[in-house]
């Protein structure tokens, strides 16, 4: 019997029930959607109808309270368990609902009430109306720190113009958290991330994904053209370029990424070794045995260090203090996180799928999803494994990080 994680708080065991009941009822149809290639809006609409998507919102404004970073994602690995392709889209909109709640955290924390109500007032509008948030942020041939996408100053706001790729669970959205460049009002140029509701004007969502893995995200490229917007759906924002700002905005955004390809795998390995034990005959073919321990090994090898990495995120963010060369310790290690556990994953998989035989060759095989699926986690950012590499050895060689 495998040690899989667990949620440390109430409130995050609530919801890993939750996510395994949902992943129950996603893993019913997944396969027709991922041959298909359609949008699984059912698995959306049984998300919203039990309140999942407003989990980490305090329970004073309607969420369920589920402060702790570690079990959001634990509940995103069993969600990934039964349909990957739903998992990795609602994990976007968990990373910015959390870092709603850091920064209301914050606030409360430093007794800024001003703050503290404008936050409150934004997650409480995202519980009630039951708000489905995709990140509109890659693009082509990207800068991390500097979008090609702008927000330009109005008489009445802000109008957007730009195009973004991979934009997982557009289809649904309510909301389009689109990363933008804008100068502020000294000129300076920053980063920004405007709230476009996806009914806007000006607003294209391409009928576009048809991709070797993840076939039912959702992950249309997306237009945006003289997007008109009032001033208060853009604020703040970091100096385009600033690494630091960026990490601290992205903290626990590559292990959702790892939250996916850890569910994939452990589903793999589930259904892999339920097959071998149906068959009965594991005790007499001597490599099926070893590829079932290696998996085992290597599974728990990525819930270790799965744990840790999350872990520490909570425990940086219980310090209320943004920035600093903490932060840059802690995101490396997330990404060094991301980078094991995908690699880890997909040898899973793989094996998994040498298990199977024929059987998981045929594309109905969930295995076969799987092998496809798994392989997605390599270049989702932050941080692909190239840019990843990249950091983590700069961070371990005293450099400093820099993004671009």
């Amino acid at each position: 019997m495998s040690m899989e994680l667990n949620a440390k708080t109430e409130p995050g065991q609530r919801l890993v029930a939750l996510a395994e009941t949902l992943a129950a009822d996603f893993s019913t149809r997944a396969a027709d959607h991922d041959r298909e290639a359609s949008y699984p809006f059912a698995s959306i609409d049984a998300l919203r109808a039990v309140g999942y998507f407003a989990a980490p919102i305090p329970t004073e404004y309607g969420g369920m309270g589920v402060a702790s970073v570690h079990d959001v994602l634990v509940a995103a690995s069993r969600l990934a368990r039964g349909d990957a392709s739903v998992a990795i889209g609602v994990n976007m909109h968990m990373a910015v609902v959390l870092n709603l709640v850091r920064r209301w955290a914050l606030a409360k924390a430093a007794g800024n009430a001003r703050r503290v109500a404008a936050f409150g007032s934004t997650l409480e509008a995202i519980a009630r109306d039951g708000a489905v948030i995709a990140t509109a942020v890659s693009e082509p041939g990207q800068d991390l720190t500097r979008p090609s996408t702008t927000a330009t100053r109005t008489d009445a706001g802000w109008r957007i113009d730009g195009r973004k790729v991979f934009c997982t669970m557009s289809p649904a959205a309510t909301v389009l958290f689109t990363a933008v460049s804008f100068r502020d009002a000294d000129g300076a140029e920053r980063y920004g991330y405007a709230r476009v509701p996806a009914s806007a004007p000006g607003v294209v969502i391409h009928d576009d994904w048809d991709a070797l893995g993840m076939r039912a995200s959702g992950s249309h490229s997306i237009t945006f053209t003289g997007v008109e917007l009032p001033e208060s759906f853009l604020r703040g924002g970091f100096p385009v370029g600033d690494a630091v700002s960026y990490m601290e905005s992205n903290l626990a955004a590559g292990l959702f990424h790892a939250a996916a390809s850890l569910g994939i795998a452990e589903a793999a390995q589930r259904n892999a070794t339920g097959a071998i034990v149906a068959r009965q005959h594991a005790n007499g073919d001597a490599r099926g045995r070893i590829l079932v321990a290696e998996n085992a090994i290597e599974l728990s090898a990525a819930r270790a260090v799965f744990a840790r990495a999350a872990t520490l995120i909570d425990e940086h963010e219980s310090e209320s203090a943004e920035g600093g060369e903490r932060l840059t310790a802690v995101f490396a290690e997330a990404q060094a996180t991301k980078a094991f556990v995908n690699e880890a994953a997909t040898r899973v998989v793989d094996r998994a799928l040498a298990l199977s035989g024929g059987a998981g060759y045929l594309n109905g095989s969930p295995l076969a999803r799987a092998y496809r699926d798994v392989r997605a986690g390599a270049f989702m950012h932050p941080l692909g494994a190239n840019r990843a590499y990249e950091l983590v050895a700069d961070v371990e060689l005293g450099r400093q990080a820099s993004l671009h």
